[in-house]
């Protein structure tokens, strides 16, 4: 799961997207974050229509923070495209 993962330095201290650096406490927090990421990407896919963060909360039952996180990471790695500002969908 983690080879695709092309944005880790060290995953068991550091996370590293295109724009900072965020510490984290061990690989449990780092198997959790790509949980949310997947349910994040699943719920894009599932709903076939442009959803925003808000939304996502509400499909996944994850935290706003969460939901946030993964997106930008899903941004980043060009897996999902706003075709309407604040809304976005899987490639």
């Amino acid at each position: 799961m983690l080879t695709d993962f092309k944005t880790i330095l060290y995953f068991k201290q550091i996370f590293i997207n295109k724009t900072n650096l965020i510490p984290l406490q061990g690989l449990g927090v780092i198997k959790n974050f790509m949980e949310a990421k997947e349910q994040v990407l699943d719920a894009m896919k599932k709903a076939g229509l442009p959803l925003n963060a808000g939304k996502i909360v509400e499909l996944t039952g994850l935290e706003r923070k969460e939901v946030d996180k993964a997106m930008k990471l899903l941004k980043a790695e060009e897996t999902i495209v706003s075709p309407k500002n604040c809304f976005w969908q899987p490639k």
